[in-house]
């Protein structure tokens, strides 16, 4: 295959743009704020590293650099939260300053719906009978604000709900979907103007930060640097144009692809389900008995180095995409190879902190004092302390899984459910539920056809698996052979968008059935999978105009392969290494 004589979309130049939005704003001194961030990474020789990065800026840009985002800043009045999103906007989308000052939302009781998405176009609807919704600014734009959105009503609250749950936002008999995004939004302390946000509502923003008022040190920097109010921000030196949308675009398809192992898998079920699991109710569907009310009383595991005593509410399964995901990102600008658990560590109590409730007994009292960040961290330490000590057990159930136990493994791993809620409702049930011949011999069987590189018997087997639903553990190993096809065959191209029609051409010449699917995923910039039996198609435009970059990656099975082959015969696609 020919390659372009430039590389299209050079991943390492975006990430350049990145740390260079980083440094403007400390260079610039566009936000000054002491506190820092102590990142802990495994590097290429497994050595544990630190790096430290000032901490309200860089979970701010890692929320750009994840896809369809939404982050809390929370904190006091002027701290310079909205004006640092701001900023950030102007350099990650390269709108002018007017233009996201134009598609900011600033909270309070009165917001109405209208004011808030929509309004009807008065003169068709006199003239001619027709509701015809001309949307706000706020929901057609890529860089969305909330100034105060604990100022928003509950009904507020609601459709924003939908917005950030569905990427969807209706108004009278119009829908408009919103499929990229970036959203922010800040919260001021609680006064007579505000009102809740629901445990529904915080548990879309997938990652929050305290903002506490500048040190004697930043006070001084900020008076001594040029007064905004006075001058305004200059937007060719001060605060320039870095990246594009589209860039921005290409960077998450980047962010997606960075791998993880099994034991990040296992690292970040076991803290979701340390804070979820008890060993007398299911905390999901109880409200009157909590830690805080005596549901612990007695328990065997009511101790100090417990987690499920100490936590009156549960995390949702979207913590756990939402950890991977900003890993992700992390793990992407620090250029690393894959994520580790220490990544996860890191950026865990931001995760958390927002979406759950903590005993009073414990948050409240030293040394944390109502900080529910620095519990969380606290909470880690312990989560991570124990799963180092269940790590055996999660190599037990491995080998179940793969169909190769030993004997006396499940005798070792029931060794740990008297002082283990994980391993004592989950690992020991699953165990339970595959160790059998059918289950082995099975799993086996995939194992051994995953190294012979048989892409036709591991499709058959998954398809036999598709029509089994009676087969112990079906999910996990329709997935395993998913996951199996996806790695031997998986290929990146990238072309410009100018070329998408004669690709969707060739596509659809060697493959009908593909035809409306591709043409509607090229129509407008989104992130689209097309599936079918024997091929997996990930489609990432990152805008429409004819420079505009367009990633594709294909996997699966012998007609991915084929599918594959087509691509890599055109001169104008380059195959990504």
């Amino acid at each position: 295959m020919k390659r372009l004589p430039t590389e299209i979309g050079d991943e390492g130049n975006l990430r350049k743009k990145v740390w260079k939005i980083i440094n403007i704003t400390q260079a610039n001194q566009l936000f000054v704020h002491s506190k820092n961030l102590t990142i802990k990474f495994l590097d290429e020789k497994n050595k544990l590293q630190k790096k430290i990065l000032p901490e309200i800026l860089s979970l701010c840009v890692l929320n750009a650099i994840v896809p369809n985002s939404a982050m809390l800043l929370i904190g006091g009045h002027g701290g310079g939260k909205t004006t640092l999103v701001k900023l950030l906007g102007r350099m990650f989308t390269s709108s002018t300053l007017d233009q996201i000052d134009g598609s900011i939302i600033r909270g309070h009781p009165q917001l109405t719906e209208e004011k808030l998405v929509g309004t009807l176009k008065l003169g068709k609807l006199m003239h001619e009978g027709e509701e015809e919704v001309i949307w706000r600014q706020f929901i057609t734009s890529f860089w969305k604000i909330i100034d105060e959105v604990n100022r928003l009503t509950p009904y507020a609250q609601d459709i924003l709900l939908s917005l950030l749950a569905e990427g969807n936002v209706k108004y009278y008999d119009s829908t408009t979907t919103i499929s990229k995004f970036c959203l922010f939004a800040t919260i001021n302390p609680q006064d007579v103007g505000t009102f809740e946000l629901s445990a529904p509502f915080l548990d879309r923003f997938g990652l929050s930060v305290p903002i506490s008022m500048p040190a004697s040190k930043d006070l001084q920097l900020i008076l001594t640097g040029k007064d905004e109010k006075y001058t305004g921000f200059d937007e060719l030196v001060q605060v320039p144009k870095i990246l594009t949308i589209d860039e921005l675009m290409e960077i998450w398809y980047h962010v997606n692809k960075i791998p993880f192992d099994s034991s990040v898998n296992n690292y970040i079920h076991a803290i979701v389900r340390e804070y979820t699991l008890c060993e007398r109710i299911d905390k999901g569907n109880t409200e009157d008995l909590t830690p805080s009310t005596g549901l612990c009383s007695g328990c065997h595991f009511n101790t100090n180095q417990n987690v499920c005593n100490k936590i009156e509410s549960i995390l949702s399964v979207r913590v756990a995409k939402d950890l991977l995901r900003y890993s992700k990102a992390l793990a992407w600008l620090l250029n690393l190879d894959k994520i580790d658990i220490n990544i996860v560590n890191t950026l865990a109590p931001y995760v958390i902190a927002h979406r759950v409730v903590y005993a009073k007994r414990d948050l409240d009292n030293s040394p944390f004092w109502g900080n529910k960040y620095e519990f969380s961290n606290y909470l880690l330490e312990l989560i991570q302390k124990r799963y180092k000590k269940r790590e055996p057990c999660y190599e037990i159930a491995e080998k179940f899984r793969n169909g190769i136990p030993n004997n006396g493994d499940l005798s070792e791993l029931k060794n740990y459910e008297n002082n283990d809620l994980i391993v004592k409702y989950d690992l020991v049930p699953y165990v339970n539920a595959i160790k059998n011949k059918e289950y082995s011999d099975l799993a086996k069987k995939i194992k051994e056809i995953s190294k012979k590189g048989d892409l036709e018997e591991l499709s058959t087997v998954r398809n036999q698996l598709l029509e089994n639903l009676d087969f112990p553990n079906r999910a996990d190993l329709i997935n395993w052979c998913n996951q199996e096809l996806y790695k031997q065959t998986v290929t990146d191209f990238v072309f410009k968008y100018r070329d998408n029609k004669e690709i969707w051409a060739e596509i659809a010449s060697e493959f009908p059935n593909l035809d409306h699917s591709i043409k509607e995923a090229f129509n407008r910039r989104q992130t689209k999978q097309i599936r079918t039996e024997d091929i997996l198609i990930e489609i990432n435009v990152t805008g429409t105009e004819d420079e505009s970059v367009v990633n594709i990656q294909i996997s699966g099975g012998s007609e991915a392969l084929k599918l594959i082959k087509i691509m890599e015969n055109k001169d104008y696609i380059q195959k990504e290494i």
